[in-house]
């Protein structure tokens, strides 16, 4: 490279880095936030049944059973349940409770863990007889988990927003909103007043518990919003903007 062209590439990179100095000069970028909160329009009641044997299709016949038998009472006397959805959460060996030097001996016993997910509208009361009448045919609130997350859910009943997208859209607007206000405030005390939006970026909503955990496992809910507060769901959302800023009274901006 010649000694001319090394003072032309100085010169250029010299005349950037000038030019994005005084951008950034007349440029203000603020983060937008806001949360918005609705009541719930879903509740997920979270179950379990054991089913133990001699052998594996032994415990999975009883596990089929206690599920069928909760079933049928919930049908008779739980209106308005919205799905039943029942999974495997465990299959293996009983965990037996023997201490000590006379630990008996024991040949292991299959066992199957099944997990109920019953979806239904959010009335605490109806949920709380849902919960009853199921623990009565035979259904578990818990299973024993010895691993534990950050946030983990311990409760047997969430509720949630199932139709999410017009408050996500709201929360969004709100964050630009918030976002202008504070750029404008910004600008002011600038001597300066807001132009137009220059850039956005870093926008998004922040789902609940990052993942959401229960009993050790994360939760397979079909909404991102949930929570244990029968009256409110909140949604919060945030995002980056760039304003420019234009010249104000007795203010001189470089061109």
């Amino acid at each position: 490279m010649t000694a001319i062209s090394r003072c032309a590439l100085a010169a250029a990179v010299g005349l950037c880095m000038i030019t994005g100095t005084l951008a950034d000069d007349n440029t203000v970028t603020v983060t937008g936030k806001a949360e918005i909160k609705k009541k719930p329009d879903v509740a997920y009641v979270t179950l379990y049944v054991k089913g133990e044997g001699i052998l594996m299709v032994d415990a999975a016949k009883k596990a089929d059973q206690k599920v069928e038998e909760i079933k049928m009472a919930l049908q008779e006397q739980i209106k308005g349940i919205l799905a039943v959805e029942v999974s495997d959460v465990a299959v293996g060996e009983a965990q037996r409770e023997y201490w000590g030097p006379d630990r008996k001996e024991e040949s292991p016993r299959p066992e199957i863990t099944r997990r109920l997910r019953i979806t239904i509208s959010p009335d605490p009361v109806h949920v709380y007889e849902l919960v009853d009448v199921a623990i009565r045919a035979g259904a578990l609130m818990q299973i024993p988990s010895t691993v534990h997350y950050s946030g983990d859910v311990r409760s047997v009943v969430v509720y949630g927003l199932l139709d999410s997208s017009g408050v996500e859209a709201e929360a969004r607007d709100a964050a630009m909103a918030d976002a202008r206000k504070e750029a404008q405030s910004l600008a002011a005390l600038a001597g300066k007043s807001l132009g137009d939006v220059v850039k956005v970026g870093c926008g998004g909503t922040f789902p609940s518990g990052f993942p959401v955990h229960v009993m050790g496992r994360q939760a397979d809910y079909p909404t991102a919003y949930v929570g244990q507060n029968p009256s409110e769901i909140a949604v919060n959302y945030s995002l980056s903007v760039s304003f420019d800023m234009r010249k104000g009274k007795g203010d001189t901006v470089r061109e």
